[in-house]
């Protein structure tokens, strides 16, 4: 009986603090979904205290001081040391899970971190060593070097892309700078245009593509929200794309309106000097953007996009109900030429934070496609798509998913 007494306490004990760690995991998610990193910070370790073989406490605590080093007020005493403990955090998380993809990704997404202190200082060779110690952790898995490169082959040669968020841009970057992929490309993070060392980067890079500003070093030092009201831009068009497109205006008429509003409206960072590269680029590169991009940062630029799978392409004149909305063209040349072979890789490296937008990504081309066969009923090529679709993307990753896009094909 008396062991029996102390096994049912053990057992209590350790049910004690499973709950404790259960509770103070989700009060710690609850905190940072408010926004309140530090306080999530603090019971994502109270969980840890309660529970040291716990992969998800590791990965929340990675997570969240992630965040609060780049995502919230600058931090007092910051420097780089910061990083190292995010690091540990994940590398604790994968101790316990060599498998754990989102602590991959967000172990990629701090290395990038990094990479963008290096390319501040003028380090390139410390910039390309922390993409290589992302890809060395299994960060950069097969399906996501296959999108990267699909992605930037969607670009003609000495174009500028436009990208959204962490993974776009790292893919981009470590295939460019550690494969010496595409390198022709200026690959842009949009949500960068708002700090001074980057703008300045991509004007006089000896890294990345440089690009066209036609303001000075003391204007860009300078950058802050303008003051701004709804104003038409009239960007000149080139002959040669007024002969191609049998243009009626020699001018683009691009809409620019105010994004930060409040008593006064004003023109953000990273509008102003989007509007400056399409200024000064004077259609000599051509311009693209990510697909997934949030229209916000194009501000109405959007209206002028091509659709051709991966990206869009900037073209002179307001695209929407003409041939140019949708390149047909293009998006049957990206599906008949790629099987996506890597992709069903997924199932054994997925990292879900971002692996639903790869899907997404690829079956958007087809879907587009699929509207235009069902309204020239051509059914043949709508019944060769849904196969299409149907071998090489209905591998059980997201199945709700893949489910919903493959009924899309249907007549």
């Amino acid at each position: 009986m008396r062991k029996v007494r102390i096994i049912i306490l053990i057992l209590s004990i350790v049910s004690k603090l499973f709950g404790q760690t259960a509770d103070y995991k989700q009060l710690g998610i609850e905190a940072f979904e408010k926004e309140n990193y530090p306080l999530a910070i603090s019971y994502m370790q109270k969980a840890l205290k309660a529970n040291l073989n716990d992969k998800e406490v590791y990965y929340y605590l990675g997570y969240f001081i992630h965040y609060n080093a780049y995502d919230s007020r600058p931090l007092k005493g910051y420097d780089l040391s910061y990083s190292d403990t995010v690091l540990f955090f994940f590398n604790k998380a994968l101790e316990l899970d060599p498998n754990y993809g989102d602590a991959k990704y967000f172990y990629t997404a701090e290395c990038g971190a990094n990479a963008m202190y290096s390319l501040q200082q003028k380090e390139y060779e410390n910039f390309k060593y922390h993409y290589k110690k992302a890809f060395d952790i299994g960060g950069f898995p097969k399906w996501s070097i296959e999108y990267g490169k699909l992605l930037l082959n969607q670009v003609e040669k000495n174009g500028i892309l436009f990208t959204h968020g962490d993974f776009q841009l790292n893919i981009c970057w470590y295939l460019q700078f550690c494969d010496n992929y595409r390198t022709d490309i200026s690959v842009i993070p949009l949500a960068l245009l708002n700090r001074p060392f980057f703008v300045q980067e991509i004007k006089n890079s000896e890294l990345i593509q440089p690009v066209k500003l036609g303001i000075s070093n003391y204007e860009i030092l300078n950058m802050r929200p303008y003051k701004w009201k709804e104003t038409t831009i009239d960007i000149p068009i080139s002959k040669t794309l007024i002969a191609e497109y049998k243009l009626d205006s020699n001018y683009m008429s691009w809409t620019v309106s105010p994004d930060l509003k409040g008593l006064r409206d004003y023109l953000s960072c990273e509008s102003a000097f989007l509007l400056e590269i399409v200024e000064s680029n004077k259609w000599e590169r051509p311009i693209y953007w990510t697909l997934g991009m949030d229209n916000k940062y194009l501000n109405g630029l959007d209206r002028f996009g091509s659709y051709k799978g991966l990206v869009f392409q900037l073209l002179p004149f307001r695209t929407s109900k003409t041939e140019y909305e949708s390149d047909i063209e293009t998006l049957e040349v990206f599906i008949e030429n790629n099987n996506f072979s890597d992709y069903k890789s997924i199932l054994e490296t997925n990292q879900p934070r971002i692996s639903g937008i790869i899907l997404y990504a690829y079956a958007n081309s087809m879907i587009e496609l699929a509207k235009k066969y069902k309204a020239n009923n051509q059914t043949d090529k709508l019944s060769d798509l849904k196969n299409f679709f149907e071998t090489n993307f209905k591998i059980g990753v997201y199945p709700e998913y893949e489910e919903r896009y493959l009924n899309l094909f249907k007549e």
